[in-house]
């Protein structure tokens, strides 16, 4: 008996000294996952607060012959980081879902999605039509978004803004730019912006604004002033 009683006192002390050892490589690997957390929540946080170049404003609105371009526009929102803007994007519904004749307008912030815009009114736009058939509308709208908002053109100083407009005869994406008449910027603008929808055997057409605007021609029968 008395042979007994130190033994397991021994295993009682070795289970008392090997508690606290537990315990410590418990809260050691608790401090690490915490630790990893708020690495990887600083690092979502960075590429969420990325700040854009400019601020840009989303505006939407519907066309009938009826009222003027522009009567019935609503701005949206505005976003200046990559955050916001897939807060935004992620919030709204599809495009290819908006009704007919509904258009959704991407701008950069202070210039108005009106041909009438003292920096549109000397410009003009690429635009695309978009047979539903062979394009999805929804990916080409969200591909030319982010060729503008990450500035990736060579003159991004001409860049205005998108329109996507929806049209049961034929859906349309355009892409706003500044001076017309710089021919050089337009067709460098083009080709990138046909090189990032990744479009094959697809001609883009660029019209001036000002031509648009004139009551004396039919806009059905405007010639493209650059096509690529």
């Amino acid at each position: 008996m008395t042979n007994k009683q130190p033994n397991s006192k021994i295993k009682t002390e070795e289970k008392e000294t090997e508690i606290p050892k537990n315990n410590n490589e418990k809260e050691n690997k608790n401090d690490k996952l915490q630790e990893n957390e708020k690495e990887n929540k600083n690092e979502k946080e960075k590429i969420l607060v990325n700040p854009l170049q400019n601020k840009w404003t989303m505006w939407v609105g519907g066309y009938s012959q009826s009222q003027n371009w522009g009567e019935d526009l609503v701005k949206i929102l505005d976003f200046q980081s990559v955050g916001e803007f897939w807060g935004m994007y992620e919030n709204l519904a599809k495009i290819s879902e908006a009704k007919n004749g509904t258009n959704f307008h991407l701008f950069k912030t202070g210039i108005k999605p009106a041909w009438e815009d003292s920096e549109n009114i000397n410009g003009g736009k690429w635009y695309l039509r978009i047979n539903r058939s062979v394009l999805k509308l929804d990916e080409m709208w969200l591909k030319t978004i982010l060729s503008i908002i990450g500035e990736n053109y060579e003159y991004n100083e001409e860049i205005c803004g998108a329109v996507v407009s929806i049209r049961n005869n034929g859906d349309r994406i355009s892409l706003w730019t500044k001076t017309a008449s710089n021919k050089e910027a337009q067709i460098s603008i083009g080709k990138k912006w046909k090189e990032s929808l990744h479009l094959r055997g697809i001609r883009l057409s660029y019209l001036i604004h000002k031509d648009s605007l004139s009551t004396k021609k039919d806009r059905g029968s405007l010639k493209p002033t650059y096509e690529i």
